[in-house]
């Protein structure tokens, strides 16, 4: 309770920012990723009978994925608002850090087109119903924290030329139990203008 109350006074007073940077020192996507599975292992299939579309990366293996996250894979490269998606690698890439020492891995990105150019990214952690513990409650709580705390990082360093401007992109975070992912996760997938996102 006293980390957590640390770290939140912390986000408040600005000391720990959850924040887009300026300054190209934001965490980057690889440009590849490793894959245990032979080129002829089977690949995950849409909805429209072929290879999945909007995954950064290609192709996607079924063994890759279990089968609620190979749903909810499916079910977002369908969807017409979505940019693109990202199943993310646990204690390998993008991950957030909370009051604990441990930081939390969510296990998609994706990205919603907003209104006009700008552009909505969605971390998404799913957890099984039989992981609603307290565990699930603390990253819960974290997520939606961070994402009533997102900004825009305006300063740039002395002697910096700013070339990258705001474009209305913003992040929010969320953890999705997967028997409510089909109810709740097309509410993440509608274009929201900047201003109206929780």
């Amino acid at each position: 309770a006293r980390a957590e109350a640390l770290f939140k006074a912390d986000v408040e007073a600005g000391r720990i920012q959850f924040r887009l940077r300026l300054d190209g020192k934001n965490w980057r996507m690889p440009f590849t990723i490793e894959t245990t599975e032979p080129d002829t292992a089977r690949q995950l299939v849409g909805k429209s009978g072929g290879p999945l579309e909007r995954s950064l990366f290609a192709p996607v293996y079924e063994s890759d994925l279990n089968g609620e996250e190979s749903d909810v894979a499916v079910y977002l490269d369908g969807e017409k608002a979505l940019v693109w998606w990202h199943r993310n690698v646990a204690r390998a890439q993008y991950g957030l850090q909370g009051w604990r020492q441990s930081k939390i891995y969510p296990d998609f990105i994706f990205a919603v087109q907003g209104q006009g150019k700008s552009q909505r990214i969605a971390v998404l952690e799913t957890k099984g119903d039989q992981l609603d513990n307290l565990d699930t409650s603390y990253k819960r709580e974290v997520l939606k924290f961070l994402s009533s705390n997102f900004a825009w990082d305006s300063t740039v360093p002395a002697g910096t030329l700013e070339l990258i401007k705001a474009n209305g992109e913003t992040v929010e975070c969320t953890l999705i139990l997967m028997s409510e992912w089909q109810a709740k996760l097309p509410g993440y997938l509608v274009p929201k203008s900047p201003s109206t996102v929780s």
